[in-house]
């Protein structure tokens, strides 16, 4: 998105409603997040294993 196309969305963002600026507001924060562990370390398995024993 270049400079021109950003400004005309930052005064886009001034007519939307509180629901779409919510909606808008989880967007962002999801796309921020840094990305979830998929994989257990060693000593989580270690631990989960040991409740099955």
């Amino acid at each position: 998105m270049n400079t021109k196309q950003f400004e005309v969305l930052k005064k886009q963002i001034k007519y939307m409603t509180p629901c779409q600026l919510r909606t808008l507001k989880t967007e962002i924060s999801q796309t921020l997040e840094e990305p979830k562990r998929l994989m257990l370390t060693d000593e989580e398995q270690q631990l989960i294993a040991s409740l099955f024993r």
